[in-house]
């Protein structure tokens, strides 16, 4: 990409700070206000207090009044873009081969919980939990919460709000057996959930309860009757986890 623009508009802008200082600035009420009182003395400020981007607009009004529109769309783009920003904090952040092995690894296992991660790659919570924090905010790495837990994914928007936490409630063996029976069998009760998965009624209905809670699972009464269902976007993606061989990811 081409920078020189946004080079020579800086240029430009650091070359009048200096005409700028001696000037100053004044602050001053704006307006249809009416004080109740006499106007007390005005407070000068220093030019480097001035908010940037009126800064910016007062020296090109006075240098390059042609220029004054540009500028104020280049601040509202984030120009610093333009200077590889994204790319140099990127690198930055994979530098680090610890960073590189928990990035890689969230890759391979969406919706990793914290705890497995550490196993999975003998690392320290306390450690870990810096590792995830930089890439956070280098951007590479987002987190999905579902009730008491979080999961981590690489930040491509790869899927949607829904998708991540099915993902994240496919980590649990519980839960997990729970969305393939009512994938396999649409309308099962609770009932027929506990005695599949040989757990209690009472710990099937906290389960339902959270996957309720998310969109991932419906539940349909009819009478005394009560049975459940995967939701329609819950069901095709189950169905694609366990077609694409993924279930223990």
């Amino acid at each position: 990409m081409r920078r020189w623009p946004a080079a020579v508009i800086l240029i430009i802008l650091l070359s009048a700070l200096p005409s700028c200082a001696t000037a100053g600035h004044t602050v001053m009420p704006t307006g249809d206000y009416v004080p109740d009182r006499p106007p007390q003395d005005m407070t000068p400020i220093e030019w480097w207090q001035v908010p940037p981007q009126i800064l910016i607009t007062s020296l090109l009004i006075g240098t390059a009044p042609e220029l004054v529109v540009v500028a104020n769309i280049l601040v509202l783009l984030n120009v610093w873009l333009f200077f590889g920003y994204r790319r140099i904090a990127k690198r930055a952040a994979l530098d680090h081969e610890t960073r590189t092995a928990i990035y890689d690894h969230i890759r391979a296992h969406p919706g990793i919980r914290l705890g497995t991660l550490a196993e999975d790659l003998g690392i320290n919570r306390g450690t870990l939990r810096y590792h995830l924090g930089r890439l956070q905010e280098f951007g590479m790495v987002a987190a999905t919460a579902v009730g008491g837990q979080t999961g981590y994914f690489e930040n491509r928007q790869r899927y949607s709000e829904l998708e991540a936490k099915v993902l994240i409630h496919l980590k649990n063996p519980n839960t997990r057996e729970i969305l393939f029976t009512l994938l396999e069998k649409p309308g099962a009760s609770r009932r027929d959930l506990a005695e599949r998965l040989g757990i209690t009624a009472s710990s099937v209905s906290w389960h339902l309860r959270r996957l309720r809670g998310d969109g991932v699972v419906l539940r349909e009464k009819s009478g005394a009757d009560v049975r459940y269902t995967l939701s329609g976007d819950s069901a095709a993606f189950v169905g694609e986890r366990v077609g694409g061989g993924n279930t223990a990811e």
